[in-house]
């Protein structure tokens, strides 16, 4: 992982996810469906420039430790994964609509929450407060280290 650039910011924007099915139902009981779940998630997310870490979808909830670029709201990419991997489910797995009668595979409502590495808010608090103050050496250096924004793949000079 590490920071990726887009046309007009570098970001390092990464989240943990989590949602239920409808009504908690354990509707995803076969690990053939899980498996199916998991792999849409991934193509919704590649389509819309995010970017799973990690994905574990239980038989009623999902859990998620994604990356989402800035231009993206947190609630538009929980919308979109959610959407397109119900819309398939659904076609796949038409059996899923008897077991979920009132046509929703996803529980509207999520849980988000922001993930760092290295970088505390603590950190973050510290350095705000110093970087205005006259006659200090910058401490952004001590945030993001040489070569931490430079983009993936792109080794250091």
């Amino acid at each position: 992982m590490g920071f990726h650039r887009s046309s007009h910011a570098v970001f390092d924007c990464r989240y943990h996810l989590v949602w239920s099915t409808k009504y908690r139902k354990r509707a995803l009981v076969h690990e053939h469906e899980r498996k199916e779940c998991t792999e849409q998630l991934r193509q919704a997310a590649e389509q819309h420039g995010m970017d799973i870490q990690t994905i574990e979808v239980d038989a009623d909830h999902v859990h998620i430790y994604i990356e989402i670029p800035p231009q993206l709201s947190v609630g538009k990419a929980v919308g979109l994964l959610k959407g397109k991997s119900a819309r398939f489910m659904f076609q796949r797995f038409p059996y899923l609509k008897q077991i979920l009668w009132a046509g929703h595979l996803w529980e509207a409502s999520y849980f988000v929450r922001t993930v760092g590495e290295g970088v505390t808010a603590e950190m973050v608090r510290i350095y705000i407060e110093q970087h205005s103050e006259k006659g200090q050496n910058p401490v952004q250096a001590e945030l993001f280290p040489k070569g931490a924004l430079r983009p993936k793949g792109k080794p250091e000079r």
